[in-house]
Order: structure tokens, then sequence, then C-alpha cells
């Protein structure tokens, strides 16, 4: 019997922390256990008492209660309940009903009504219910019959008071431990809570504390920001304006000399280019979309006169296709830089051998998204770069002469507003970059 004891604390062999149903499965092993002990010195006093048939009832009781143990015992808990339940419930009404009142039998109706919550968790109290209404259907008929639903049978002698003290005994024991149940799971889930309200504080603090790191480095980032925008940009401009001074000094310098004076100009710019990439890529980031009344096809022409300067852009042909009259909302700043850099991108990587190299631009309205499309008859992406073309710092050919940040930060700023970025090329062709933008209604803007 010791060792059967030890064994109801099996779980708490593998896991050091309990969860509910866990801990219901001991308390339901403990149940069966109890009522079996029970049954068997029931037996016991039935056999001295002079009564072996009864006792062989007690000991076939006791027999299906180390059942409903072992199933438990197995992983098997669900046909466990339903065979103690059922059983434990039919049993105690037949045994009710064949034994005087005095004995106090139905007294264990009551541990086994609390048995039943305390057997089962929330989500399937329906069980609960169900077994409740069973012992209360069951009861009520023993009250109603008085407790001789099937005559006069009287299986126990006529002093039924050593009965009384076990069932009554029992009873209490029973109760005693499902009302301990209850508190210890009341105390555990009360302390689980103030360990997770602990939890919740301390990553509270952590979270306020990396928010505070996270500003600080915020604004070290608009420091360092302004800093390139200032500290970078004016003395590039200063360069810039010196080589442009030097320029028409060219007949009294070396010739030599003057083509160095235009490398070095064409440097700058590629510095100066490479600090606005940075810039655009720090404002797309961190700052919110600004939503303006946008005139596209003015826009596109907007783009179109930026590029104008741009080497061999004069022998590109540049037309547009704008198939929408509607009042567009967009963040105009940013849908300007992204048609800017796939013009741009257009014209550098054109094909000057083909007869008429030209750029289009496409817009057209569908399924409340605006679609923009630059269509050109260039060099083409071959398909080993592909994958590639929007990664940070990429450049898929040798006449590449910028950052490798354009399509990337393009493609981030498209993201920034909901939308979605893509392209098909072809090797010696031509490519198509369509941008999907959703679209902002006057009623949703106010």
């Amino acid at each position: 019997m010791r060792k059967l004891f030890y064994k109801v604390n099996w779980i708490r062999q593998t896991n050091e922390e309990l969860d509910s149903e866990q801990k219901r499965s001991i308390v339901f092993a403990q149940l069966c256990i109890i009522a079996a002990f029970a049954a068997l010195i029931q037996g016991a006093w039935d056999l001295y008492d002079g009564f072996p048939y009864v006792m062989a009832i007690d000991v076939f009781i006791a027999a299906i209660l180390l059942l409903g143990y072992y199933l438990n015992y197995r992983r098997k808990t669900y046909f466990a309940k339903l065979l103690i339940f059922i059983f434990s419930n039919i049993s105690l009404f037949l045994f009710a009903a064949v034994v005087p009142k005095e004995t106090g039998i139905y007294l264990l109706f009551f541990p086994l009504i609390i048995f039943h919550f305390i057997s089962y968790d929330y989500e399937h109290r329906i069980y609960a219910f169900t077994f409740t209404a069973l012992s209360l259907i069951l009861n009520s008929i023993l009250l109603a019959t008085n407790y001789q639903p099937f005559g006069s049978i009287n299986l126990q002698p006529s002093d039924p008071s050593i009965s009384f003290l076990i069932n009554l005994l029992l009873s209490f024991v029973l109760v005693s431990i499902g009302i301990a149940f209850m508190i210890k799971l009341n105390h555990s889930g009360e302390q689980l809570l103030l360990k997770n309200q602990e939890k919740t504080e301390t990553l509270s603090k952590e979270v306020n504390d990396k928010n505070l790191s996270l500003e600080k480095t915020n604004q070290e980032l608009d420091r360092f920001v302004y800093s390139i925008s200032h500290d970078l940009k004016a003395p590039l401009a200063s360069i810039l304006g010196l080589l442009n001074l030097a320029k028409y000094e060219k007949d009294t310098i070396p010739k030599s000399f003057a083509q160095y004076l235009e490398m070095m100009e064409e440097r700058v710019n590629k510095l100066g280019g490479f600090i606005k990439d940075i810039l655009d890529y720090s404002r797309n980031s961190r700052q919110e979309i600004a939503l303006s009344i946008v005139n596209l096809s003015e826009l596109i022409k907007e783009v179109f006169l930026t590029n104008q300067f741009l080497i061999n852009a004069e022998k590109i042909e540049m037309s547009s296709q704008v198939k929408t009259d509607e009042v567009l909302f967009l963040d105009k700043n940013r849908v300007f830089r992204v048609l800017n850099n796939l013009v741009s991108n257009a014209i550098k990587y054109s094909d000057l051998s083909k007869d008429k190299p030209e750029v289009r631009v496409f817009a057209i309205i569908e399924n409340g998204h605006l679609n923009l499309s630059v269509k050109d008859n260039g060099i083409g992406i071959e398909d080993e770069y592909k994958e590639k073309v929007f990664e940070m710092f990429f450049r898929g050919t040798e006449m590449a002469d910028g950052s490798g940040l354009g399509l990337y930060i393009a493609r981030e700023m498209i993201l920034k507003m909901n939308g979605l970025m893509k392209f098909e090329s072809q090797l010696n062709e031509g490519s198509i970059f369509t941008v999907i933008i959703p679209l902002v209604t006057t009623a949703t803007k106010l």
C-alpha cells in the first residue's frame, strides 16, 4: 500500500512544476486509492459481520477503483474518469437502496460531486455537470422512495453504526482532500499571477530602457544626418564651385590638368550622389507618410526635366501615358524619388546601338491602386542577377557608376507606402519596373 501511495506522485517525479491538468490527475488518483482502501475496509467489516456476499461486492468495487487508478496512471485519463464516475454513482445508488438509511452511504454522494468538478477543467465542464446531474437524479430517487426504490431489502445487520462511521469518515477525508486541492490550486494561480506580474514589470522596465536607448540612438542618428547634410555637402559644393572656376582658366592650364579637373568633378558628383542616397534612406525610414494632392502628369514631366541633362539623355525618347483623371492623394516626395530613380536607371542603362532608344512611363488606376510602370528597351538584366536587384549596394553591370542603393531605397519607399515593386527584364531587350501603390480616397483622408 505504501508503494501504491508513492506511485500517486508519478507525475511529480518527471515534472518539477505541474500544470493544472496534471494536478487534477494526481487528485483523481488519490480519490481512487482512498476509495478502494475504504471499500476493502468495509469489505473486511462485512465479512466479520457475517455478510460474505456483501464483502465480495466491496472487493469488486475496490477492484474497479484500482482499475480507474491504473488507467489514469497509463495516461488514459478520459476513460478512467468515465469509468469511475459512472460506476461510483450507480454503485452508491444500488448500495443505498439495499442497506438501511442509517449506514449513511448516501453521504458519499457529496464528495463524489465535489470530485466531478475537481477532475475536469473549465473547457470540459460539461462532463462535470453531467455527472453531477446523474448524482442528483439518483439521490432524488432515493429520497422520494425513502431509500427503498426496490422495496424493503436489508443486507446489513440491525446496528449500522460501524458502517455509518466508515462512510462518514470517508466522506470527511474525501471532502477535505477536495477542498485542500481547490485551496492549493487557487494559491498556485495567485502565485503564478504574481510571478507573471513581476515578469511583466521586469519586461516593461527592460522595454522602457530599450526605448530610451533607442531614442538616444535616434537622436544621435539625427545629428549624424545633419552632419552629413551640412558638414559634407557644403564642402562638396565649394569644391564643385572651385572646379567650375578652374574651367574658365582652361586656356592657361595644361590639357592634362583640365582632364584631371573633369575627373575630380566626376568623383565629387559621385560622392554627392552617394550622400544623397544615404540621406534618402535615413529620411524614408524615419519620416511618416505625407499625403498631398498630386497631378500625376505634371509629376512625370518634372521627373523627365530632372533627368534631361544626364549623359546621353538627349539621345533617348522619353514619353508618358497617364490613363486617369482622378484626384490622387500620394506621398509626392516618395513617389517622385521612386520614379526619378527608375527613369534615371533606364537612361543610364540604355542601349544606344538600337535605332530608337526609349523610356516610357505608364500610369493607370486598377482596383483602388495606382500602377506605375517604367519601360525601356535598354541592355536588360542577366538572369543570374535578377534575385539581387533590390539588394543594398548591388550593381549588376560594370556600366553602373552609382552607389548601388537606388533600387533598394526605391523599394523601401514603396514598402513604406504599403505598396509593391516588381520587374521583368530580358537581356539586350529591356526592362519594365512596376510599382503598385494603394490609393487613399478623399473620405479616408478627411
